[in-house]
């Protein structure tokens, strides 16, 4: 009986693991002309999951990245979103797949018009009342920034929060961090990351965030995948791989790269 139950318990537990799947990549190649910029690359990301892509400069971080929502497409192998082949609904996918770049995008305009330029994935956002869309910016820190203001009379850290919430207005299941604070100082870098794992656990968001960067990782992180020439040469917790020398192999020394803990 005990058997049974245990058989029934594992049973239960893989299927739960399996729905849990959002992104499914298989075999996957990028070539450029003659350059292979990403090689025989296999793995899951499943829901709620906040994972590191790491990798020296030229490593195909963010090549990797921009395939999750379709930028960029496989040479060979095939990529999954939920079970079905990801460039399939391209606008389902962008709205369900926000993206973070390392330089915010911010246009000419009032706060409030560059929020609802979000509104080209959802089409009910732009009747968005105001009262929501400041409950956007108060997601990120944006409290006393008025609709009216001026986007572009922002700092660098309010435009990288402004660019969040304009993501968080399509509801996203996940989130894409391509180097978001790699042009901020070490305590605003940290402040900006902050804001986001509180939004991943309110949300139950999906993070996938591109680093040089893995002292900064460290904080967040539960799961690290290190690129090294295209390849992964490292996919596991980040203690498990500092026993492995996968940094070093990457050529990502403790002492080349700042240390924002």
């Amino acid at each position: 009986m005990s058997y049974i139950i245990s058989f029934c318990l594992c049973v239960i537990y893989n299927w739960s693991m399996e729905n849990d799947v959002l992104f499914q990549f298989k075999n996957v190649h990028l070539r450029v002309d003659d350059n292979h910029i990403l090689q025989g690359l296999e793995f899951n990301i499943s829901k709620g999951e906040f994972v590191s892509v790491i990798g020296a400069s030229g490593a195909g971080k963010s090549s990797l990245l921009r395939m999750f929502n379709a930028l960029t497409s496989p040479s060979e192998g095939y990529i999954t979103f939920r079970g079905i082949e990801i460039d399939s609904d391209i606008q389902a996918l962008r709205k369900n797949v926000g993206v973070l770049f390392q330089n915010p995008v911010v246009f000419e305009g009032t706060v409030r018009e560059n929020l609802l330029i979000a509104g080209r994935w959802d089409q009910t956002i732009s009747q968005t009342l105001d009262h929501e869309i400041q409950t956007a910016l108060d997601q990120v820190g944006l409290v006393n920034i008025k609709l009216t203001h001026h986007a572009k009379d922002l700092s660098g850290g309010e435009q990288q929060r402004l660019a969040l919430a304009r993501t968080l207005l399509n509801h996203p299941q996940v989130l894409l961090l391509d180097e978001p604070t790699s042009n901020l100082d070490p305590k605003l870098a940290r402040e900006i990351m902050d804001q986001i794992e509180e939004l991943r656990e309110a949300l139950n968001l999906t993070v996938i965030a591109v680093s040089h960067n893995h002292m900064l990782m460290r904080r967040y992180a539960k799961r690290v995948i290190i690129l090294s020439h295209g390849k992964i040469i490292g996919d596991g917790d980040f203690k498990t791989l500092d026993k492995s020398h996968a940094f070093e192999d990457a050529g990502l020394l403790k002492n080349e790269v700042n240390d924002a803990t």
